[in-house]
């Protein structure tokens, strides 16, 4: 046992570092098993910590993945899980609420919403409600990207279930509306060069195609376009004497 000196000074010049608040979460003394918070702009005199000794680093270890995974739960919500159901519950409900939206939604703008829920839901889940052993489902993971599958013990329903629809959406994602996504990166406007106003890039796989120029069809409908009052580039007496002398 001994005493750990802090400076006394806060972290900022408004106070403490909310960070700073929770000693230990960042590793820096061990496991922290109780916590005493106060707010204030000072920070007290005398602050004391405890610490909890194990026989070995195995013991510790298992120690820590009760307290995590079993009383306490986990300490922090990460923001992504709720930030992307959030962001599909939204979309659903865009496409029940507007009118507009809902009538031209069919099975396929359904689909990928039902899919994308399914795997926050379920990841949801696993992380603070049914729990699952993290190092059988690394085990099955890497079993199957180096093609070596093996099903370990301890994984809950959920996981499977996890796992299937990450699968569809992968096998899904080529073939549907979410790879317009990609196609930002394959625009033209955005690979190839501008400067079509310096240069003129004709395509060699073209056909050959007759053009009937603006001229051509003044000849061809000149007298109509008089009568109807249309403006002409010859006139009907200029138009008669070209022809008379290619006659």
């Amino acid at each position: 046992a001994g005493t750990i000196r802090t400076l006394d000074i806060p972290g900022t010049a408004t106070g403490p570092r909310v960070n700073e608040f929770l000693k230990g979460s960042e590793g820096a003394y061990g496991i922290l098993v109780e916590a005493t918070m106060k707010v204030f702009r000072h920070l007290p005199e005398n602050r004391q910590r405890f610490a909890v000794m194990y026989p070995s680093w195995d013991a510790a270890i298992e120690a820590s993945r009760e307290i995590v995974q079993g009383e306490f739960g986990l300490p922090a919500v990460y923001l992504s899980g709720i930030v992307l159901l959030a962001a599909v519950v939204y979309l659903a409900l865009r496409r029940i609420l507007v009118p507009s939206v809902r009538y031209i939604s069919i099975a396929s703008d359904w689909f990928p919403l039902i899919l994308i829920f399914g795997i926050a839901f379920s990841g949801i889940m696993m992380r603070y409600v049914t729990k699952i052993d993290i190092n059988a489902a690394k085990q099955l993971t890497m079993g199957l990207v180096t093609f070596r599958p093996t099903v370990p013990d301890g994984i809950g329903t959920v996981f499977y279930i996890h796992l299937f629809l990450v699968s569809v959406l992968l096998a899904y994602f080529p073939h549907s509306k979410l790879m317009h996504l990609a196609g930002v990166f394959l625009s033209p406007t955005r690979n190839l060069r501008s400067d079509t106003r310096a240069y003129r890039h004709i395509n060699p796989w073209n056909h050959p195609v007759h053009l009937h120029t603006y001229a051509e069809y003044e000849d061809e409908f000149r007298e109509k376009m008089v009568e109807a009052g249309l403006p002409v580039d010859k006139p009907l007496d200029a138009s008669a004497e070209a022809n008379a002398d290619k006659e």
